[in-house]
């Protein structure tokens, strides 16, 4: 995964090799696929330029910081009716902060990194959560619009929504990085018509940092096998054997750490 500063998950050798936390059904991902953004379930800010498509070749131009100020996500939860659908929201929100959390040095308790709270009457900039068809979210902090959008029938499960939320906080796929062709292998020919441009490689150059992370199979922001495809039959295959990809449990090893690094933890 990397971050929408655009931070790039960006190592050219070594890679995550361990067992993947889950596979995923097709079933339980295509929902993301169905958002209307940007590979799916990204909305890109105004300012925001399309990151595989960035005219100078040196990566994406980016106005601002992509972090949220003071680490903090304050939202707007009022248009989510059911109640239980409230409960997981706020259960992912928790799960994110608290896997996220780091211990400063001589402290015994967890400080978290990022937090996730209900906004106040006073306050302008916040995340707007709602119900919409197909799974998707505002990619980093912005001052214009910030949306997550989840569809009631296809969304609501624990992985899903932490997916989402790690767009809020300004990460990309990690299929898209710049290096990806050394771990896995794009079959075009299984592509559906018109959504090729959803396996374009991001660019990277002067606005990119490099956070020195190792391309993770297991990234809760990583595309599933069969994404997009036309036929059932798989879009992205791991070029180290039995490798499984698109898991939607929870964060990785490496999510937690890109996320720490990327808001300025210590881990």
């Amino acid at each position: 995964m990397f971050a929408h500063v655009l931070v790039l998950s960006y190592l050219l050798v070594g890679f995550t090799l361990s067992t993947p936390i889950s596979d995923v059904s097709q079933t339980e991902i295509d929902y993301e696929l169905f958002g209307g953004g940007f590979e799916g379930d990204m909305i890109l800010p105004p300012e925001v330029l399309n990151p595989s498509e960035e005219p100078t070749g040196r990566g994406v131009a980016i106005a601002g910081p992509r972090q949220w100020p003071k680490n903090t996500i304050p939202y707007d939860i009022s248009l989510i009716t059911d109640q239980k659908d409230r409960d997981m929201i706020e259960a992912a929100m928790n799960t994110v902060t608290l896997v996220t959390g780091f211990t400063k040095p001589g402290e015994s308790t967890i400080t978290p990194c990022v937090t996730f709270r209900p906004k106040m009457s006073n306050e302008f900039q916040y995340l707007k959560i709602q119900y919409g068809t197909g799974c998707s979210a505002t990619v980093g902090y912005t001052l214009f619009k910030k949306t997550l959008n989840l569809e009631k029938n296809g969304c609501f499960t624990p992985g899903i929504i932490q997916h989402e939320l790690t767009h809020v906080l300004g990460f990309y796929h990690e299929q898209s990085r710049p290096d990806r062709d050394l771990y896995i292998t794009i079959n075009h020919g299984n592509v559906a018509k018109g959504k090729g441009h959803n396996f374009n490689k991001y660019l990277w150059g002067g606005s990119v940092l490099n956070q020195n992370s190792t391309y993770d199979y297991d990234s809760i922001m990583h595309y599933g096998s069969h994404s997009f495809s036309s036929n059932g039959q798989p879009t992205i295959v791991a070029n180290v054997p039995g490798v499984r990809i698109g898991q939607r449990q929870k964060l990785s090893p490496t999510d937690i750490s890109e996320i720490r690094s990327f808001y300025g933890c210590e881990a």
